[in-house]
């Protein structure tokens, strides 16, 4: 697995980088564009559709199909896909680029986590997740930062146009793992007991609650700091950067954090901090405290994803894991793809973002009752 990590490694690194200085651009060169909030928010939410609905049907599709190919295939595509949604204008067809978009990036995310999860030790697989998520948090990192900058400097269309190729040359890199069969039982059914329907309950309810809370604002950050603040690109980028930099450092912290106080409550203190600084958040108008308040929010919610995904695969059937991301992905991102709708008809005005984030603080409520409630009662049975 040692040469297979590396290469997942620099596949995480080169997409994460790619996607983000791309995202960080998008939204705000279909505003330059002419484009309208309630037009921005529904492309937004036509690639989530697309993520949640047809990217669940492709996981079952193809998971009888080597997983290398898959990858292989989804990468290459994504990155046509990029180029195209930077030179259409056209709203319907922005519409239908977002949706396939968003299937292929949600089964490349899929296919990926699967391969991750058959080729690594269950000893080593927080580990393994963990820095994944690192080296794609500092992409990411690097993403907003040079991603910024190069819009203000270059344009936005060259921008969006280098990122695309870059997702391009990231496909080559698959070339070299070697074959990762598929699961030709997944069809076949299987059973759960007791234990694991709670843990397919909790990872189900979560991706809805956490979906709809952060599908409200997160996809529309760049929008907001403009709106609130009048905040250049290099500046959200900049942003975006710090919050995704102190993620990365937060995840290398978590296996100690889950040594010492276990996966679950580690899971539990941070979803319930998040909830007060979103209270505060929606009501701060100031750029240093506001900045500062989102940043953390980024990264406690986040810094935990991985720790999540481990939890909860690894207590469900291996035939199951395709299937069941593919399911939680559907959930999460039909959430988000309601939320980003609504988002085009809440926020008129800047005052608006008030009554969003306190929308969005309620969902973030909700998903910290049900931890609690599922430590109270899977605490000592799950690893």
């Amino acid at each position: 697995m040692g040469a297979s990590r590396k290469i997942f490694y620099s596949f995480a690194f080169l997409t994460g980088f790619a996607g983000q200085a791309y995202g960080i651009i998008f939204n705000l060169h279909m505003r330059r564009q002419h484009f309208t909030n309630a037009q921005i928010s529904a492309i937004v939410s036509a690639n989530l559709w697309g993520s949640a609905i047809f990217g669940l049907i492709l996981a079952v599709a193809l998971s009888k199909f080597d997983k290398r190919r898959l990858l292989l295939f989804s990468s290459l595509l994504t990155g046509v896909l990029m180029i195209l949604r930077a030179v259409v204008l056209n709203f319907r067809m922005q519409l239908f680029l977002a949706f396939i978009s968003g299937a292929i990036s949600s089964l490349s995310g899929i296919v990926l986590t699967a391969t991750l999860l058959a080729k690594t030790e269950s000893t080593k697989r927080y580990s393994v997740f963990g820095s994944q998520f690192s080296i794609s948090m500092t992409a990411n990192v690097l993403g907003n930062v040079l991603g910024g900058i190069m819009a203000d400097r270059l344009g936005y269309s060259f921008s969006l146009l280098f990122a695309a190729i870059l997702q391009l040359c990231s496909a080559f890199l698959i070339q070299k793992i070697g074959n990762v069969k598929g699961d030709s039982r997944l069809l076949k059914g299987f059973s759960l007991d007791a234990v694991q329907k709670r843990v397919f309950s909790y990872y189900i309810l979560s991706n809805i609650l956490v979906g709809f809370g952060a599908g409200l604002f997160l996809n529309f950050s760049n929008l907001m700091f403009y709106d609130l603040f009048d905040l250049s690109l290099g500046g959200v980028g900049l942003i975006m950067a710090s919050a995704q930099l102190m993620t990365a450092l937060g995840s290398m912290s978590s296996g100690f954090l889950q040594r010492k106080f276990g996966t679950i409550r580690v899971l539990l203190i941070c979803y319930s901090s998040v909830v007060p600084l979103m209270l505060l958040l929606s009501y701060t108008r100031n750029l240093v405290v506001f900045s500062s308040l989102y940043v953390v929010r980024f990264m406690l919610m986040n810094m935990v994803n991985p720790s999540f995904t481990v939890l909860v695969f690894s207590n469900l059937p291996e035939q199951m894991i395709m299937s069941a991301n593919g399911f939680g992905n559907l959930l999460n991102n039909s959430s988000r793809a309601l939320a980003a709708y609504l988002y085009g008809w809440i926020v008129e005005g800047p005052r608006d973002y008030t009554k969003l984030l306190l929308i969005s603080t309620l969902f973030y409520a909700m998903n910290a009752l049900l931890t609690w409630w599922f430590k109270k009662r899977l605490g000592k049975l799950i690893s």
